[in-house]
């Protein structure tokens, strides 16, 4: 769900992204061909009510302030956790409808500089172009066929859906996914919809798409059966895998009146996929690995939730999150004891090595949730005074009252820019979850241009 430190070791290891020729031209080809069918609107929108090419542009710039923490995770920042983060990024969606259907896309061209103290930051300038969404789509009667890559929502829950089994979209740290960096799965999907009913079909296999080996890795397929029962939105889905894992569960919603809404989600997982400490192994030992993948029995996943709209257009949302293949208090004490002697020995011993190569692979065994039990909460305004909309959220941990804070007021000038500051909070001890993470406090300040007509 929010990997904080995948990101720190893919600056480490240099792990991004870089734009080839062809995927480098297909962007600015893409973004002229935008920009040339935006232009054709603006001009004289009755003259091309029937051009078939229609789309958007919207470029992004932000800046953001880090304070690191003293993480059992990051001794001397060998993260290489930046202190300073420059960001743009310009994103185009388009729709072209031919070929008897039709093609969305959407495509992001990003620039990022990363800075920091520590003089060990030898790459400070990444770049990257992300398809996010490449896909098309046509109907015959009640059959939908789509082809490509496609974000797919099934789950309901606004902070996080397990039943979300193509595409993971939402990440309670930062929920609308404010900088477009979220790929959808490339499948095949075949739907069929009558009355109130949906069947879905895919077919999402793991593809390779940089290497000379087998192209499709791993086979999986997913289900969802979709019915509306008036007030109530039910849904139930499945997966399956190649390797014999599967997952299968349920999500509903029901509307009561105009302010109040309440969602549901369950799931079923055959094998979890999490690497837990090796409890047998003394964490002082520099053994490696110590993060095994045990084969522990299906797991259980729920989140129970609702929104109810107020007085002076007040929103608040809270949810309940239950992650069951999440560590136990034996194994997150396991975790900490393996950091705790870790950092100990960092610095002091003969051998570096193997000190360094077993902060890594618990910080690549860092995500949360990582325990059981959470709680999500957002109070949301779209328009507190002259244009200003103010958004507050938090995302606690049950099993030692870590978690995160943010808050977001933003300010939209005539529907063609806004303007917003974020600030995001951690707390939390340093041998609690959210204690481990490197980053204290963050400020961010971004400007947004809608580019489209």
């Amino acid at each position: 769900m929010l990997s904080y430190l995948l990101d720190a070791l893919q600056y480490n290891h240099g792990r991004w992204l870089r734009p080839g020729k062809a995927t480098l031209s297909f962007a600015v080809f893409f973004l002229l061909t935008v920009g040339y069918s935006l232009q054709l609107h603006a001009e004289d929108e009755s003259s091309v009510s029937s051009f078939p090419l229609s789309g958007s542009l919207r470029l992004t710039g932000e800046g953001e302030k880090s304070t690191l923490s003293h993480s059992l995770l990051n001794p001397s920042n060998i993260l290489m956790r930046p202190e300073t983060r420059a960001e743009g990024f310009l994103l185009g969606n388009t729709t072209f409808k031919g070929l008897g259907g039709a093609v969305e896309s959407e495509i992001r061209l990003g620039y990022e500089y990363l800075d920091g103290k520590d003089s060990s930051f030898l790459e400070k300038k990444l770049s990257d172009v992300n398809i996010n969404q490449l896909y098309y789509q046509a109907t015959s009667g009640p059959f939908l066929f789509q082809v490509g890559r496609k974000k797919v929502r099934w789950g309901v829950g606004y902070s996080y859906s397990p039943t979300d089994l193509i595409t993971q979209l939402k990440n309670p740290e930062d929920p609308e996914d404010r900088l477009n960096k979220i790929k959808g799965a490339d499948l095949f999907q075949l739907t069929y919809i009558k009355n109130n009913s949906e069947l879905d079909l895919v077919y999402f296999p793991m593809i390779n798409w940089s290497s000379s080996n087998a192209f499709i890795n791993s086979s999986r397929f997913g289900l969802r059966w979709y019915n509306l029962i008036d007030p109530f939105d039910l849904a139930f889905v499945g997966k399956a895998e190649q390797q014999g894992q599967w997952a299968s569960g349920l999500n509903t919603s029901v509307a009561i009146g105009k302010a109040i809404e309440l969602h549901a989600e369950y799931l079923y997982t055959s094998q979890s996929n999490t690497n837990y400490p090796n409890l047998y192994l003394d964490p002082s030992e520099t053994a490696y690995p110590f993060f095994l993948q045990q084969k522990k029995k299906g797991a259980n996943d729920i989140l129970l939730g609702g929104q109810v709209t107020f007085y002076g257009d007040w929103n608040l949302t809270a949810e309940y999150l239950y992650h069951g293949s999440g560590y136990s208090s034996e194994e997150f004490n396991a975790y900490i004891n393996r950091l705790k002697s870790l950092n100990m020995q960092f610095g002091t011993s003969y051998n570096q090595l193997p000190i360094v190569a077993g902060l890594q692979e618990s910080a690549l065994n860092f995500s949360t949730p990582l325990r059981q039990h959470y709680l999500f909460g957002r109070l949301y305004h779209p328009n507190v005074t002259h244009s200003i909309s103010l958004e507050m959220y938090s995302f606690l941990s049950l099993a030692d009252r870590s978690g995160l804070f943010v808050i977001k007021p933003k300010y939209t000038g005539s529907k063609s820019y806004e303007v917003y500051y974020c600030m995001e909070k951690f707390w939390g001890k340093n041998v609690t979850e959210f204690g481990l993470i490197p980053d204290r406090l963050k400020g961010i300040v971004g400007i947004s241009l809608f580019l489209d007509k």
